[in-house]
C-alpha cells in the first residue's frame, strides 16, 4: 500500500478555534493540506485561516457552527459542499468538573451532545464517502487517557472519552486490514489549552506538572493518523499512567484518583 500523503488533500477539523484543534490544523496545513475549520467562534477561525493561508499557501474554509445544535452534523456535511474531503478530525469537545450532583443539567447535556452524539453522527455521515475514497482516507478522533478509567468529579467527561476511545478502536477492528480508510484515536493526557479554564480546573492539583504542549500532542497525533495506527497515547508519562493503572488493584486506582482529583470537589 502506498504511503498516505497529506499534500493537496482536504481535511475537516472540528474544534479548530484553539488548543489541540488549532494545532492539528497547523500540522495539516504545514504538509499542504487544505482545510475546513469548524467551531463556534468565527473570529478565531478567521484569524487561524488567514494565518494558515498566508504561511502555507493552502485553502481554508471557515464553518462557524454550534455543534450541539439540532442537526449540526447534517448542516456541517452540507457546508462541505462538493469538496473531496478525505480526512476527518473529530477534535471538538469540552469537560465539566465538580461533584456530580452539582453538574448543570444543560451543560452536561451539551457535553454529551458534542463529545458523543455529534462525533458519532458526523462520522457516520462521512463514513461512506471516506470508504469510497480512491486515494485513501483517515479519521482521527481525539479521545483521552481519562477514558481509560473512571474519573471522580469528572465522571461524565471521562465516560464520553471512553466512548470515543472504544468507538474508534471498534471501527479500526471492523475495517478490513487492506482498507484504504484507517481510523485512529489520539489519547492526550494533560495538555495546555483552554480546556482547563472551561472545565474550571486551572488551579487544581491535577494540572500542576507534566503538562504537554498542544503542538506536540497534535504532531504526534497527525503522525499516527498518517501511519494508520489504531491509537496513540501522547507522551511516555501518559503511557506509564495507563500501564500502572491497568495492572494495579482497583482499590489503589480509586484511592489514587480520589487524591489526584479531590480538590475538584469544592
Amino acid at each position: 500500500m502506498t504511503a498516505f500523503k497529506l499534500d493537496q488533500r482536504w481535511a475537516v477539523v472540528t474544534g479548530a478555534s484553539s488548543g489541540i484543534g488549532a494545532e492539528l490544523a497547523r500540522e495539516l496545513a504545514s504538509a499542504g493540506c487544505h482545510l475546513f475549520l469548524v467551531a463556534r467562534r468565527e473570529t478565531l477561525l478567521n484569524d487561524l485561516a488567514a494565518e494558515l493561508m498566508q504561511k502555507y499557501q493552502v485553502k481554508c474554509e471557515v464553518v462557524a457552527l454550534d455543534l450541539t445544535s439540532e442537526n449540526a452534523a447534517e448542516r456541517l456535511v452540507g457546508s462541505l459542499k462538493a469538496a473531496p474531503v478525505s480526512i476527518v478530525v473529530n477534535n471538538a469537545g469540552f469537560g465539566v468538573s465538580g461533584p456530580f450532583e452539582r453538574h448543570d443539567m444543560q451543560e452536561m447535556t451539551d457535553m454529551l451532545l458534542l463529545n458523543v452524539v455529534f462525533l458519532t453522527r458526523f462520522t457516520r455521515l462521512m463514513y461512506p464517502k471516506l470508504l469510497a475514497s480512491r486515494n485513501g482516507a483517515r479519521i482521527l478522533n481525539v479521545g483521552s487517557i481519562a477514558g481509560e478509567q473512571g474519573v471522580p468529579y469528572m465522571p461524565v467527561y471521562a465516560a464520553t472519552k471512553a466512548f470515543v476511545n472504544g468507538l474508534t478502536e471498534g471501527l479500526f477492528f471492523e475495517l478490513p486490514a487492506d482498507s484504504s480508510l484507517k481510523v485512529t484515536a489520539l489519547l492526550p493526557g494533560k495538555t495546555e489549552s483552554q480546556f482547563f479554564d472551561v472545565a474550571k480546573m486551572r488551579e487544581s492539583r491535577f494540572v500542576r506538572g507534566n503538562v504537554m504542549s498542544a503542538a506536540v500532542v497534535a504532531r504526534l497525533g497527525i503522525q499516527a493518523m498518517i501511519k494508520g495506527q489504531p491509537r496513540l497515547i501522547a507522551g511516555w508519562t501518559n503511557w506509564a499512567t495507563i500501564l500502572v493503572g491497568r495492572f494495579s488493584p482497583r482499590w489503589l486506582v480509586r484511592k489514587t484518583m480520589r487524591q489526584l482529583f479531590g480538590d475538584l470537589s469544592q
